[in-house]
């Protein structure tokens, strides 16, 4: 009887060494295989740099490029970080607004944000958040800017008849070349109006546009330039990106010789940014019109055309009569010699009767 009590004993002692060895092992397995452990190892699971900064103008097209190193089934979502807006999650859009949409690089991890019809309220930042255990984010930040076109001189200009006119319109502030650039004279387009002198020629950007140097090896950064999207990968020991401006584009309008019906005003009109205008004056001489009718006006006055003469006194007239208070001094003059002349012819005439009475009277 005590034999079996002793074998139970050390079955017993048995099982709880059994027991213990599988809890330690269970354990260590279960760290070795915790979800964070199996999906991100503690390390970003993000190719794109954190805080990275995309411009993008007002009417065009900004793209918030989002990349991912993981290959599994992970679910990729976008937040409007302004009102934590639920924009995207995996290939569907949860935006009423049809402006949002995921650009998908299948088997590349690419799951960019593309954002259409670009609005001053769409600036701010944007979570791309990948779903593993523990929930990874990275931010963008987008920057909305306004291109304009700017004309070399504005608001005026002029020029003497016969010289040659260069207009220069610069568009500044641009994220994507414009289609077009029309100029107009007054309310008339004139890029193809060879005839009446004019002729344009421009510099638009047919390739995209070139990136900061600081850009990150493995930040994948699209840039829209005429609708086209571009990717670069660079080291991510490297800051992210700061900002995708276009160089300077320049449209210029040309007329080799300004003619009178060349003046007025000119406008710059590129399709996708603030038109800009500049009034154009046309000299018919070397002098202003104003200072051609001064000069005759001297020459006619040195001619004695607008000499006043009355009663042998010749009044020629000089720079004071060009003033309208001493053209009233003149009338007045005029006025009272004209009062004594006819003082005088009655006084003679009443000297004249009375010597008729006399001579009658005798």
């Amino acid at each position: 009887m005590n034999s079996v009590l002793t074998h139970i004993r050390i079955l017993r002692g048995l099982f709880l060494i059994i027991v213990i060895v599988c809890i330690g092992t269970y354990s260590d397995m279960g760290k070795n295989s915790s979800p964070q452990n199996l999906f991100s190892n503690g390390r970003s699971q993000f190719a794109t740099k954190n805080n990275s900064r995309i411009i993008a103008q007002k009417g065009g097209l900004a793209v918030l490029p989002c990349v991912v190193k993981l290959n599994s089934p992970a679910t990729v979502s976008w937040i409007r970080r302004r009102d934590f807006q639920l924009l995207t999650v995996g290939l569907s859009t949860h935006s009423s607004d049809k402006r949002f949409l995921v650009e998908h690089t299948r088997h590349m991890g690419h799951w960019s944000l593309r954002i259409k019809s670009v609005r001053e309220e769409d600036r701010g930042l944007y979570e791309c958040q990948l779903s593993i255990y523990p929930t990874q984010s990275i931010f963008i930040e987008l920057k909305v800017v306004e291109a304009i076109a700017e004309i070399t001189g504005a608001p005026d200009i002029h020029i003497d008849e016969g010289s040659t006119l260069r207009l220069d319109c610069k568009l500044k502030r641009a994220t994507e070349s414009p289609a077009f650039v029309f100029w107009y004279h007054d309310s008339k387009m004139v890029n193809y109006d060879a005839q009446d002198g004019f002729f344009v020629k421009s510099n638009l950007l047919k390739e995209p546009p070139i990136l900061d140097s600081n850009v990150g090896k493995t930040d994948e950064v699209f840039i829209r330039a005429l609708n086209k999207s571009i990717s670069q990968s660079q080291s991510s020991r490297m800051p992210p990106p700061t900002g995708f401006l276009l160089p300077t584009s320049i449209s210029t309008l040309i007329i080799q010789k300004v003619h009178f019906h060349h003046a007025g005003n000119y406008t710059c009109a590129p399709s996708n940014a603030r038109s800009a205008s500049i009034s154009v004056h046309v000299l018919q001489d070397e002098k202003p019109a104003a200072m051609q009718h001064f000069n005759r006006t001297i020459m006619e006055n040195d001619s004695g055309i607008n000499s006043f003469n009355a009663s042998g006194i010749n009044t020629t007239s000089n720079s004071s009569f060009l003033s309208i208070e001493n053209c009233y001094y003149q009338i007045i003059l005029l006025y009272v010699f004209r009062v004594y002349v006819k003082s005088i012819r009655r006084s003679l005439y009443y000297i004249q009767t009375y010597f008729k009475v006399l001579n009658i009277n005798r």
